[in-house]
């Protein structure tokens, strides 16, 4: 019965923080230098989470980065049936 609260106590507290540490955060300054954070997964870890803060354009830059890199890949490989 104990073991019971306890497995839901930490349930609660782990929803309660991946939600605080899903939401970007706010700051009231209107300048393009302003921080976004967000909570990233760590590869490989069912329980990592890393927090990695950049502005909007870094983060544009990275997400266009990736996508190159991913389209890179996908294109450079050999033909199938050969």
């Amino acid at each position: 019965m104990i073991g019971r609260f306890v497995y839901g106590a930490c349930a609660l507290g782990l929803v309660t923080a991946t939600a605080v540490l899903a939401e970007p955060a706010t700051n009231n300054s209107n300048s393009s230098n302003k921080q976004i954070c967000r909570a990233v997964a760590d590869t490989g870890s069912r329980l990592g989470r890393s927090r990695e803060c950049h502005t909007q354009q870094q983060w544009e830059d990275l997400r266009r980065q990736t996508q190159q890199n991913i389209d890179r890949i996908q294109n450079n490989r050999p033909a199938s049936g050969n």
